[in-house]
């Protein structure tokens, strides 16, 4: 009970609603599948098929996590084998012994001859697993003819890939455009976390509704941001447009 009365105001207001934030579209699925750059299916599967190794580059919002491994299962790829897709990020509902049993899997089967495709998910972002991973499938392709692996990374990471993999191809998908303007402060700010909150509070009060992302060093300024912007809203009522402050850290409950 004390818990509950010691938790922030912030925090009762944004987690103790059953309230989905998103954009309502009218776009089926098929709709909505059909307008990501990935969408130049046939392309990437050829490519896929020519070549044992691919490296895709394509910006963020383009499809590479959520569309590719369907595309490849729905033109027959997992009919002789698994499609497997790694990430980089813990995902909270993952258990320890799952974990333990997946990162171990190319120990015990080097070859992975259960699998038909292996996708490594945004490469760019390294980690030590995911480095010992880029060896052992450098080794098992090697032996393994059959097995095709796909690496998507930013545009920018892509010709590194490409070098490591033996000069495999690399396939670029265009990614969503949209105009970006970039603004500077005149002088260096000694406190941008000051700084950062009282734009955001600005452009809330002056500009038309939207949205707005604050990225931050970790949880605690996270948390330490939105109570502020809580009562901040709080003390000015209902002068000012509504703000929903939604944190994002991977410690947030599931």
């Amino acid at each position: 009970m004390g818990k509950r009365q010691e938790e922030s105001g912030w925090k009762q207001a944004t987690f103790n609603h059953a309230t989905t934030y998103c954009r309502i579209t009218s776009l089926s699925i098929a709709e909505q599948r059909a307008s990501r750059p990935i969408s130049l299916c046939n392309a990437l599967v050829q490519a896929v098929e020519e070549n044992q190794v691919l490296v895709v580059a394509g910006d963020t919002g383009s499809g590479k996590t959520t569309q590719m491994t369907q595309y490849l299962a729905e033109e027959g790829l997992a009919d002789h084998g698994k499609i497997a897709c790694t990430q980089p990020c813990r995902v909270a509902a993952m258990s320890v012994a799952k974990r333990v049993a997946e990162e171990r899997e190319a120990l015990i089967d080097p070859d992975l001859r259960a699998y038909s495709v292996i996708m490594l998910d945004e490469a760019h972002k390294r980690t030590i697993s995911k480095d010992v991973l880029f060896g052992l499938l450098k080794q098992s392709i090697k032996r393994q003819k059959d097995l095709k692996l796909i690496v998507t990374s930013a545009t920018l990471d892509a010709e590194k890939f490409s070098k490591y993999f033996y000069e495999c191809p690399i396939f670029t998908i265009p990614g969503r455009t949209y105009q970006v303007k970039v603004l500077y402060t005149k002088e260096p700010e000694s406190d941008y976390l000051d700084t950062a909150l009282i734009t955001i509070m600005q452009i809330h009060v002056s500009k038309p509704p939207g949205d707005i992302l604050l990225f931050l060093t970790g949880q605690e300024e996270i948390d330490t941001s939105a109570e502020i912007l809580y009562k901040q809203m709080k003390a000015l009522g209902s002068s000012v447009p509504e703000l929903i402050v939604l944190p994002v850290y991977s410690a947030l409950p599931s």
